[in-house]
């Protein structure tokens, strides 16, 4: 039996089906073959919401400059599952036109849809997204999308991210934001955050004392 080729699975983008087309968008996703973005890119189109998110998926696996403005009207999508999708598939990117874009859709209403948008970020490093990031791991209602803006602070670093997070900390914030901020100031590892971490061994909070010790020691 002969193997389909990729203008099988092309066609098969069209078929009556949704799990065909899925299936079809899945398998053209790991392919290396320029014939497959135009394809894919008027699938986002799909009127199946699963089938869209599998062709979001798979433009994400394939780098052209074609594809972001593609990724980024979908953006807007009705569903939640494809814009999440869209949004992690332009950090993969790493296209610098996405990222006001992304720094938009940290306000999302869906807690996925703001941590895809927060892990895209971290792919695209950029101190401009600092500000959004360090706000959205301290106040963000949902754990997931915090842990993902500090994952993304800490990709981003930088002077700016760094001055952000000690005057952050000069607040006098919760315990908990305050081991967070720490936490991520000593995996960026920069010396400026040296004397604002040697305050906070005096912290009243046993827990923030023991963290801002152990980040003073990362630092050394």
């Amino acid at each position: 039996m002969t193997e389909p080729t990729i203008e099988d699975f092309i066609t098969r983008l069209h078929d009556p089906a949704p799990d065909v087309r899925r299936n079809a968008a899945w398998t053209l996703g790991r392919q290396r073959d320029v014939r497959i973005i135009d394809p894919l890119i008027a699938a986002l189109g799909d009127e199946d919401d699963s089938v869209r998110v599998r062709v979001a998926e798979a433009l994400g696996n394939i780098r052209a400059a074609r594809i972001v403005p593609a990724l980024l009207a979908t953006l807007g999508d009705d569903s939640n599952a494809v814009r999440a999708r869209a949004a992690r598939s332009l950090g993969y990117q790493q296209d610098y036109r996405a990222l006001e874009a992304l720094i938009e859709l940290l306000k999302d209403g869906d807690a996925a849809v703001r941590s895809a948008a927060a892990e895209a970020l971290g792919e695209i490093p950029d101190q401009r997204a600092s500000n959004p990031l360090v706000n959205m791991m301290l106040g963000d209602p949902d754990l997931d999308a915090r842990h993902y803006a500090a994952n993304s602070v800490t990709k981003i670093g930088g002077t700016q991210t760094v001055n952000l997070l000690v005057m952050a900390l000069a607040t006098d914030p919760d315990p908990t934001d305050a081991i967070a901020m720490i936490e991520v100031l000593a995996k960026i590892g920069d010396q400026q955050a040296v004397q604002p971490l040697q305050e906070l061994t005096q912290h009243t909070d046993e827990g923030v004392r023991i963290t801002a010790m152990w980040a003073l020691k990362q630092l050394q």
